[in-house]
């Protein structure tokens, strides 16, 4: 038996089939209506940037896909137009608070300079106040702003806020060292102290432990021997246990107390003076946010 089936690009033409010396001619027609077709024998076109998500789909799923994006782009348009709507309307009733709230719901559906532009004109009252920048949050958002947003800032605060650096800087210097020293004349006491109560600490949870060990041992002749020696240990074992129970528990709190106090050294706000030096701090870091911008990754 020999079968020939010629190729679609010959025009699809005449098949042709050879079964036993008879020959049958289906036309073209006929052909084509038994031959399944062939889904998919098509391309799309995708001008978008590499994505691996879109790699190995067929032109059927690579179409859906690409249909159901932009159906999400589009919601996500429609939410962002919405809150910047609201934003300004509640912005132009100085609400400045809700305003702000509807401007970043706005720009977490969809970016736009002008967006995130109203968000500060928000934050700072129409600027008006920089206080509200003083957050390190806020200020680390608005370092990794866009430029042009952070020129339109920094033309109306600029010179305010670099002048309330420098006073900050001026106030804080002096106050570090004062600060430091009066931390490092109490660090060595104190870490004294928590050496103290945790060497008491260890000694008496090692007397903890050998005394009930030696209940223990004492307990397991009890049912082995008539004498009392047995017996006696036990109760003496049982009453030392209790003894250093108490000394452990004691020298436990002892040796937490020691403990946290070093910890509240290391701490500005301890002290009045290291409080208003975190303060500063604080400030000043934002400041460097504000004025100089995110600092770049390495």
């Amino acid at each position: 038996m020999e079968e020939r089936i010629i190729d679609k690009d010959e025009l699809r033409g005449v098949k042709k089939k050879r079964t036993d010396g008879a020959e049958d001619v289906v036309d073209e027609q006929t052909s084509d209506a038994l031959a399944p077709e062939d889904e998919g024998d098509y391309t799309i076109e995708y001008d978008g940037e590499y994505d691996e998500d879109l790699v190995g789909l067929t032109p059927t799923q690579l179409k859906e896909e690409l249909e159901r994006r932009e159906r999400h782009r589009e919601e996500m348009h429609a939410e962002f137009v919405k809150y910047s709507q609201t934003g300004e309307e509640k912005f132009a009733a100085q609400k400045f608070d809700a305003a702000a709230r509807d401007f970043r719901e706005a720009l977490a559906y969809e970016y736009s300079p002008e967006a995130e532009e109203r968000l500060y004109a928000a934050l700072t009252e129409d600027y008006t106040s920089v206080d509200r920048l003083m957050v390190p949050d806020v200020a680390e958002q608005f370092a990794r702003a866009d430029e042009s947003v952070r020129a339109r800032l920094l033309g109306v605060f600029g010179d305010a806020l670099r002048a309330r650096r420098a006073q900050a800087e001026a106030e804080a210097q002096p106050l570090r060292d004062a600060v430091s020293a009066a931390q490092e004349t109490r660090r060595a006491p104190f870490a004294e102290n928590r050496k103290y109560y945790l060497v008491r600490f260890l000694a008496a949870l090692a007397a903890l432990v050998l005394f009930a060990v030696g209940i223990a041992v004492s307990a397991s002749f009890l049912l082995r021997t008539q004498s009392p020696v047995p017996t006696i240990l036990t109760i003496v074992f049982g009453v030392l246990t209790f003894a250093a129970f108490v000394v452990f528990v004691v020298f436990s709190r002892k040796l937490l107390v020691a403990a946290r106090l070093c910890r509240e050294n290391e701490r500005l706000s301890s002290t009045e003076e290291g409080a208003r030096l975190e303060e500063l701090e604080n400030s000043l870091a934002c400041l460097a946010l504000i004025l100089d911008g995110a600092p770049e990754e390495a």
